[in-house]
């Protein structure tokens, strides 16, 4: 036991330290990050430049030579001025955007002219302000009319006290944001257990070849069995794992506070039944996977030869990932039943079903078992391997070589 420990200890803080794990852990969600923000950062203040400049008021001049207009009429966006030639003078420095003219027989025909330096129009709020100006005009010798014309409905409210409608206990004041995690953290946890167990795995096949190539397996191996070689690497580098699915959440909340989005899910709680469960899936899963790619590591001569024999095991795992959409829109369906309960596929499975509907006991219990099985038996090949093909330096097994170790180990 103790032996297996220190291996543990060294696997993890010998790959902890490696260049591609520090660039992996904290380079991909600062350059995600960077992505994601920057372009949400420039579009926002973009999008405030743009509001000021269109909030801002339009100063707006008039000359009323009909006599139409109330004398003393204040708006912030309108400037009377007394002759043409003064308006003009304004337009030409800049004060106003604009002036309308009212000519002397204006009530026989209505008709007025805009004048603007580039033949733009006042825009809806300055023509909104200048009707209401005029109907205020044509209106004094009525100011009861003209009151009732500025605010034509005058309402009462009566309040009524809505039925609240029946919600589950756990739904919160939130729904719409509970609706769109629910959507979202299937696809987030399956991602992050696919990369997190991969990644840590492709340690542990590099680890194993490594030291196959160097030799310095057969001095590992004077010291202590090969059961508790693996044990100690698989061990090791899931808990590596996990500290790097940990560094992620931390950035991905640093990243929600910046992005301003944290407030609208801070009334959230967070189901400790799921996540005690992808713990379970990512422990189990990641002892079927790491057992599985020493194993390779234990038959291939080199790194290039195991990674080709990686795309193997790629491709069940992927499998629940290609058929998301079928698992999401139907969780209880027999094809998401079906991968829930095959090993190599029940944890990326699992973690995309658990978030999104209520499993029953006996499938969870069920799945669990046949993922244990399959760890062990992914434990019991791959120590078998392990044993035949780690002395081997510069060979790699036969397959008549496999099966003899798998049936004599």
């Amino acid at each position: 036991m103790r032996k297996t420990l220190l291996v543990m200890v060294h696997e993890f803080f010998r790959h902890v330290r490696r260049p591609s794990f520090l660039l992996t852990t904290v380079m991909v969600p600062l350059i995600l990050g960077a992505i994601v923000l920057i372009p949400s950062i420039a579009t926002d203040r973009l999008g405030r430049e743009d509001a000021s400049v269109r909030d801002a008021p339009a100063l707006i001049g008039y000359v009323d030579a009909s006599g139409v207009l109330p004398t003393d009429a204040s708006s912030p966006n309108m400037r009377a001025f007394a002759t043409t030639e003064d308006a003009e003078r304004a337009l030409q420095e800049g004060v106003v955007v604009g002036f309308y003219h009212f000519p002397p027989d204006y009530l026989d025909g209505g008709v007025v002219t805009w004048v603007a330096a580039d033949g733009s129009g006042s825009g809806p709020q300055g023509r909104s302000a200048m009707t209401d100006l005029v109907r205020t005009g044509l209106l004094e010798a009525e100011p009861a009319l003209a009151e009732r014309l500025a605010t034509p409905l005058a309402l009462r409210y009566v309040p009524v006290e809505p039925v609240a409608p029946e919600v589950p206990a756990e739904s919160g004041d939130e729904t719409g944001v509970l609706i769109s995690l629910d959507f979202a953290l299937p696809y987030v946890l399956a991602l992050l257990l696919y990369i997190t167990i991969f990644s840590s795995a492709s340690f542990l096949l590099q680890s194993v070849t490594e030291e196959k190539e160097n030799r310095t397996i057969e001095i590992i191996l004077n010291a202590l069995p090969p059961s508790q070689l693996l044990i100690g690497k698989v061990v090791g580098l899931g808990l590596l794992g996990v500290v790097q699915v940990v560094v992620w959440i931390g950035f991905g909340a640093l990243f929600l506070t910046l992005s301003g989005a944290a407030p609208a899910t801070a009334g959230l709680t967070i189901s400790w039944g799921l996540v005690g469960l992808a713990l379970v899936y990512y422990s189990l899963g990641f002892l079927v996977y790491g057992s599985l790619l020493a194993a390779i590591g234990a038959t291939v001569t080199n790194m290039r030869e195991g990674s080709q024999l990686l795309a193997v095991l790629i491709i069940p795992c992927l499998l629940p990932l290609w058929m998301m959409g079928a698992i999401v829109a139907t969780p209880h369906s027999l094809l998401a039943t079906t991968l829930s309960l095959f090993p190599l596929t029940a944890p990326v499975t699992m973690m995309i079903r658990a978030p999104l509907t209520t499993i029953a006991p006996w499938e969870i219990a069920l799945s669990i078992i046949t993922l244990t099985l399959g760890a062990g038996l992914a434990l019991w090949l791959a120590a078998r391997l392990f044993r035949a093909g780690t002395l081997l330096a510069g060979q790699r097994l036969s397959m008549k070589a496999v099966f003899a170790a798998l049936r004599t180990g």
